[in-house]
């Protein structure tokens, strides 16, 4: 019986969780979870406060006996590593690409994102969120590797002094590390509690119990148990090659889940320029996620055949998670967008102008909310989408008509509306509805109710906002 065998026995024999012993000993539960599995040993200390609380002698828990019995096996292996500053400083270089390349691939398509629906003239909210999710992740990678350039340097000094000895048994590896030619930890991992074994250049790191330790692949032999106990089990081998179709497959469906939220915004706004419907249009971004799904399904396919299958489970669950993220915008924001002709009929009866037949309207309420305008209070705006046919006499007049402008002088743009670009339009209308004069500034002071109408021909499209301006000579 080993030493964490019997201390787990003995614990038992007295009904104690390892948290109850653990608090008895003022060390955490993983620590008594980390002796129970013989990964750690504990401290003289520690061994003198559990043989006070077993009733049993340090001897007893230690098993001499055994000690001795187990001294006599030999390891099939046999390693012993001391690394210098440059060694790590390389595996630090190695690890810091591997760092970098998901903030960069973050970034590239949240910038390609932000790019896409200003182009596509997407709403503020769509816009917003990109931008918020792109500063979230980029605060977030940011802390991640600082904390791990931080983590690396504090570790660096520590490893050049130390000495790391490697024994590979029947059915675990014991790690020794000494410094200064004392033994200073020791620990030991059975092959089936094996986290994960990375390769960087000349290196491997072996991770069991939360720690990480630095194997010298020129050092070990050419059949070392290191290079066939990649996921913690004897018969799934590390570097495994995909056989060709399977990378085949797995290099399509990885590519395709990554294109698959360019494909969404391609698809949403090439039916958006016909129907003018954006919000609404997003449900489409869930025509898509059966690609990323397939990804994760094939990943879990390679999983259970022995080979490398994150990557297509990871890129999977991102896409399908971003894609059904969109995907309900349409429902989430359904009701934000009114598209009855209630703002043309008023617009025509306000101010005394014909508006063409349209094909789509899109009208939103900005008084259920809190407004952020840099002046002034907005109530509605519209926008309007009308077919080449229907404009041709309306443009017509706008170009003969004194009513329009086809520039705002900027003594006008203290009573124009506060959120439009009038440089994006060809031809503007400010209608003052308390004294029915158009494009004039008040003769007095006070709060005035405006009517803007504005319009671009080369897309055929209208904007009305009503509006209230508080104005001051």
């Amino acid at each position: 019986m080993t030493v964490g065998e019997k201390i787990q026995k003995y614990r038992k024999d007295l009904n104690l969780s390892q948290e109850e012993l653990g608090q008895k000993l003022l060390v955490s539960r993983q620590t008594i979870s980390l002796w129970e599995k013989d990964q750690t040993v504990p401290t003289i200390d520690n061994l003198m406060r559990l043989s006070d609380i077993f009733g049993i002698s340090v001897d007893e828990i230690l098993n001499s006996e055994n000690k001795k019995q187990n001294a006599e096996i030999q390891p099939n292996e046999s390693y012993r590593f001391a690394f210098l500053k440059q060694e790590l400083n390389e595996i630090y270089r190695l690890q810091r690409k591997s760092i970098y390349k998901r903030p960069i691939i973050f970034t590239v398509l949240c910038i390609l994102m932000i790019v896409f629906f200003i182009g596509s003239s997407a709403p503020d909210v769509m816009i917003g969120f990109s931008f918020g999710m792109f500063l979230i992740g980029a605060v977030s990678h940011i802390k991640g590797i600082r904390a791990h350039s931080k983590a690396w340097k504090n570790s660096t000094e520590r490893i050049c002094k130390s000495v790391y000895e490697y024994k590979v048994f029947e059915n675990y590896i014991s790690v020794n590390i000494y410094r200064e030619n004392e033994k200073i930890r020791e620990s030991k991992c059975f092959f089936t509690d094996i986290e994960q074994i990375q390769q960087f250049g000349k290196w491997l790191f072996l991770q069991f119990g939360g720690q990480s330790f630095i194997i010298r692949k020129s050092d070990l032999k050419e059949n070392s148990a290191f290079y066939s106990y990649m996921y913690k089990n004897p018969s799934k081998i590390m570097e495994k090659p995909l056989h060709n179709r399977w990378k085949t497959i797995s290099i399509i469906l990885f590519v395709a889940s990554l294109l698959s939220i360019f494909v969404a915004m391609f698809l949403v706004a090439m039916v958006s320029s016909e129907n003018h419907l954006f919000i609404e249009n997003m449900w489409l971004f869930f025509l898509l996620t059966p690609i990323p799904i397939s990804s994760i399904v094939f990943g879990f396919v390679l999983k259970s055949k022995n080979y490398k299958y994150k990557k297509n489970v990871i890129v999977g669950i991102i896409m399908a998670a971003l894609l059904c993220i969109y995907g309900s915008f349409s429902f989430i924001f359904a009701n934000v967008y009114d598209h009855s002709d209630e703002p043309i009929l008023r617009a025509e009866q306000t101010i005394g102008i014909d508006i063409p037949e349209h094909k789509q309207i899109s009208s939103q309420d900005w008084t259920k909310g809190t407004q952020s305008v840099s002046r002034g209070y907005i109530y509605y705006t519209s926008d309007i989408y009308f077919d080449n046919s229907a404009v041709a006499n309306f443009e017509n007049q706008l170009a003969n008509g004194d009513k329009w402008l086809s520039s705002v002088s900027n003594d006008l743009i203290g009573i124009t509306s506060p959120m439009n670009d009038y440089g994006f339009y060809d031809y503007v209308l400010v209608y003052n509805v308390d004294t029915g004069e158009y494009n004039t500034l008040p003769n007095r002071n006070g709060k005035y109710r405006f009517i803007n109408i504005l319009y671009r021909l080369e897309e055929n499209q209208m904007k009305i906002v009503e509006y209230d301006i508080d104005y001051v000579k």
